[in-house]
């Protein structure tokens, strides 16, 4: 999946490994059901569907995009912020 963020991170997510595994996530394998993946107003999470059984946090999404870990974004936070 591709997606862009707002700061203009921007790349390919590869979720397939999850529809490997099987249960809820099998539905990643029916190219029909991408057809539904939305965005959700007020999370920012990638949805499909009514949202209720799958979603991807957007944060999840922009460390795998960056390459960067949540603590590499924590330090960042630090450095950049007012003392």
């Amino acid at each position: 999946m591709w997606v862009r963020f707002d700061d203009g991170a921007a790349g390919v997510v590869d979720l397939s490994d999850s529809a490997s595994v099987g249960g809820i996530f099998a539905r990643w394998s029916d190219e029909g059901f991408w057809r539904s993946a939305h965005i959700v107003a007020d999370t920012g999470a990638v949805a499909w569907e009514d949202g209720s059984e799958i979603d991807v946090c957007p944060l999840s999404l922009y460390l795998d995009v960056t390459g960067q870990t949540f603590e590499d974004l924590q330090a960042e936070a630090a450095t950049t912020s007012v003392a």
